[in-house]
């Protein structure tokens, strides 16, 4: 058996479960029951800790795999019955086999894992695992996980209608809760709450799933153990502890969702810059490596999107003219102009909010190609908002969406450099 440890917070779902899989002898479980939620919401852990706990015979197919339906009708086979071996060529096979050697007073469950991907198979093979219960004569129930709801998972088209369980995003609170419990180590409830508590004072804006958070936590609590196991202060040196980590938290809050450093590789690379700087003083040379990142991994255009999002967030809007606008003379190549009064740093203040038509207005003018507005675009600035580079603000659907940039100048800079692209330039009063 697996992690036999009761999943946390999530004691309604677990009870529904129970309740359709093993209410007692005789029970008649539903064709297909439907999991949904947000990724790292427990979806998984929870319906394979109620099956595991209740001893459901049942199989498990993550639906990635859904390449091969010879192979996957026959790891099914293989898990529901036990046998080593056994091959089933197509659909029919698989019913027949189903019906002949399972019993049929017994429960079975098919635990389909990332099911969305179930929309690009054939439409037969959808029919067949909605009904698989009246197609076999058996107790046996079909689960779809997923992180759509069921209006967009598959077409009625006559399909019965699913047990609907939401698995909703956990609680500051619960979140709380469950990152507490994954921390190693014997030391005490209080010392690990302080930890998680300044971890979540510093990301929770923008990163709410419980995996990146987890992450996040792993990576920088041995460090802020440190102390505490030199004898360089006590548990309850709260504030001693929060100095030693908050630095290295806050240089993490660059690269949360992207994974590419940990704290103490963003202190190497700030010592190797340091070293770089001293051997260029007096020379002006340029310093490759960034102290906050290692690469950027985004597609082409999703690059310009979000140095396009950086420069409306913190340029202000009576600045594009003479910034974008081609042909504006030499307004556009320089600052001068712009009255004294005017004149402040916007990195003072933070980024602003600013409308989605006028992020694509400054893309389409500073890249270097023509760009048609395609549905691909809108596509690369939803992964942006997934990745938490920008946010989507403002909850007024009756006004065109608006946005906040996440990144830093550096970030930007990073990115720019990859380009080619002459960021300085374009930046308002730096």
């Amino acid at each position: 058996m697996g992690d036999v440890t009761r999943p946390l917070s999530r004691d309604e779902q677990i009870e529904k479960l129970r309740l359709v899989l093993a209410g007692g002898p005789g029970i008649s479980v539903p064709e297909t029951i439907f999991l949904h939620g947000l990724g790292a919401t427990g979806k998984t852990r929870v319906i394979k800790w109620v099956l595991e706990t209740e001893q459901i015979q049942h199989a498990v197919f993550h639906c990635v795999e859904m390449y091969n339906v010879r192979l996957m009708l026959e790891s099914l086979v293989v898990q529901l019955t036990g046998e080593e071996s056994r091959k089933c060529e197509n659909i029919s096979e698989f019913i027949s086999f189903l019906g002949q050697e399972l019993n049929p007073k017994q429960v079975y469950v098919i635990l389909f894992e990332e099911s969305e991907r179930f929309r690009d198979a054939d439409s037969h093979l959808k029919h067949v695992f909605c009904r698989l219960q009246e197609l076999t004569g058996l107790n046996i129930c079909c689960i779809f996980e997923s992180r759509i709801d069921w209006t967009r998972f598959l077409p009625n088209r006559g399909l019965p209608y699913p047990y609907i369980i939401h698995f909703p995003q956990y609680k500051k609170g619960e979140m709380t809760e469950l990152l507490i419990s994954q921390l190693p180590g014997e030391k005490s409830w209080e010392f690990k709450r302080d930890f998680i508590s300044l971890v979540q004072s510093i990301f929770f804006m923008v990163a709410r799933s419980f995996t990146e958070l987890s992450h996040i936590a792993g990576l920088h609590y041995s460090e802020y153990c440190r102390p505490v196991d030199s004898g360089e202060c006590k548990e309850t040196d709260t504030k001693k502890l929060w100095f030693n980590i908050d630095k290295d938290l806050k240089k993490c809050l660059s690269v949360v969702h992207l994974r590419e450093v940990s704290s103490q590789q963003l202190r190497e690379l700030q010592k190797q810059k340091e070293e770089q700087e001293e051997q260029d003083t007096g020379v002006g040379g340029v310093i490759a490596l960034n102290p906050t990142r290692l690469s950027v991994e985004l597609p082409f255009y999703s690059k310009f999107l979000l140095i396009s999002a950086y420069l409306a967030s913190y340029n202000p809007a009576k600045t594009d003219k003479r910034f974008f606008v081609k042909h504006h003379g030499k307004q556009r190549k320089t600052s001068q102009s712009i009255k004294a009064k005017e004149k402040f740093n916007s990195q003072l203040t933070g980024p602003k909010q600013f409308p989605l038509e006028r992020m694509l207005a400054i893309f389409y003018n500073v890249i270097e190609e023509r760009v048609n507005p395609t549905a691909n675009i809108y596509t690369q600035i939803s992964s942006l908002v997934r990745l938490q580079l920008i946010t989507a603000v403002g909850t007024d659907q009756m006004d065109q969406p608006k946005y906040k940039c996440n990144v830093t100048l550096e970030f930007i800079r990073t990115i720019s450099k990859s380009l080619q692209f002459e960021i300085q330039k374009y930046l308002y009063s730096q």
